[in-house]
């Protein structure tokens, strides 16, 4: 399969002298890397082989020099299992400055990269994410998505509908319920599926943090970890959340800072730029892929029980989000998301911020969004009179004008699945 990343990945490595590649276990960093080589001259090194690290940790520098050959890329994948490595990456670096040297440090999660990249390698490396599959990769599409035109204040009056709306209900449905970590997403038998994901933590995530973080209660964190995803796309109270875990404060917020560096879950900071109105100051966190619910919400989790028990606004809610951000990385564009919430109620769910450019976006699970749906928009554009419209993303098939201000698009259209 195609990964749209692949081409930002090989842009990246000709411009910059190297860069680091993010992303959480099983999101098909090693896969992508072996794939690139199978077209371009170069070495994988991979440090999950405990005999690789051996061999490196004896003497780093030389050990690179008998693999790297200039003009052919060199990747080093789970570099961080072996700190000595950086400072060897930092003597080819320097000694082929300015010019790029192919090599790609890649890593699952990114706390101990970007702890080795900061005492090592600042100022030398692009860092660039890499998210699970995509719904626009996933339908095989190639569209360029809507929301570059909403960035651009380009978005057209009216849209074609998808071929068949059904089947993009269908696909929609399926993103939702199933994510887009390779493995599940790409097998049909859903019991598979649901084992994948329930040995996701423990058999994934649990035993870096372990090595990272000394974790010493391996129950506590597990279940710490089902509470955080049973938050997804609500606004954090630490006390609170100590007290669903069942430990201290400090002990709650390190797990919630555990799965951050693992990158299963993000927690979304509230926009603060002059604010007209008093804020909230909780974070908002979000799941990283949907296949995450499946383990808080049951293994009966369907897109009818979420709507029956009154989830399935925080799930589309971060499923778009997550789709927003892959369809960004996935073209190489800086932006910054943020949520927006007045200690009055007023909200806004999710506002990007790019170059020169802030866009407020409402996330509504309905087919007909009315003028109510944009009440938090309105309260946010009042404070920003500069920022001149916002947005409602909907499942629907029209692209619609609410209020004078205030645009509802369809999510296919916004992530260029038509």
């Amino acid at each position: 399969m195609e990964r749209q990343v692949e081409k930002v990945i090989i842009s990246r490595l000709a411009k910059w002298r190297s860069v680091a590649l993010l992303g959480s276990r099983q999101v098909g960093k090693s896969y992508l890397l072996k794939k690139i080589l199978k077209r371009h001259n170069g070495a994988i090194l991979s440090f999950d082989d405990p005999l690789e690290r051996v061999e490196a940790a004896k003497d780093p520098l030389r050990y690179l020099e008998h693999w790297y050959q200039p003009g052919r890329y060199l990747f080093i994948d789970e570099a961080a299992k072996v700190p000595e490595i950086f400072s060897a990456v930092k003597i080819l670096i320097d000694r082929y400055d300015p010019e790029p040297t192919g090599i790609c440090l890649a890593n699952s999660g990114n706390y101990l990269l970007l702890r080795r990249i900061k005492e090592s390698l600042a100022g030398r490396v692009s860092l660039l994410p890499i998210y699970p599959l995509s719904w626009q990769e996933l339908a095989g599409e190639k569209q360029t998505p809507g929301l570059f035109a909403i960035i651009n204040n380009n978005i057209p009056a009216e849209i074609s509908p998808p071929v068949s709306p059904v089947e993009t209900n269908r696909l929609r449905e399926e993103r939702i319920l199933w994510g887009g970590y390779p493995t599940p997403c790409l097998v049909t038998d859903r019991d598979a599926r649901i084992i994948w994901s329930s040995d996701y933590v423990r058999t994934y995530i649990l035993p870096i943090v372990v090595e990272q973080f000394n974790i010493r209660d391996v129950a506590a964190f597990e279940q710490a970890a089902q509470v955080l995803f049973a938050q997804n796309a609500q606004f954090i109270n630490s006390s609170r959340l100590a007290q669903l875990i069942g430990v201290s404060q400090p002990t709650a917020s390190n797990y919630t800072y555990q799965l951050q560096a693992m990158m299963v879950i993000e927690l979304v900071n509230v926009f603060f730029r002059n604010p007209a109105k008093r804020l909230v100051k909780q974070s908002k966190l979000y799941v990283t892929d949907p296949l995450l619910l499946h383990q808080p919400l049951g293994t009966n989790f369907s897109l009818q029980s979420a709507i029956d028990r009154g989830q399935i606004g925080h799930i589309y809610e971060s499923f778009i989000l997550s789709e927003m951000k892959k369809t960004l990385v996935n073209h190489d564009i800086h932006a910054e998301n943020f949520t927006w919430r007045t200690q009055d109620g007023a909200e806004v769910d999710i506002i990007l911020s790019a170059t020169d450019v802030v866009v407020p976006l409402e996330v509504k699970w309905s087919t007909e969004p009315s003028r109510g749906d944009a009440s938090g928009l309105h309260s946010f554009l009042s404070c920003y009179p500069e920022i001149e419209k916002g947005f409602i993303i909907y499942p629907g098939e029209k692209i619609k004008r609410i209020t004078e201000k205030v645009f509802a698009v369809p999510d296919w259209w916004l992530l260029g699945c038509f």
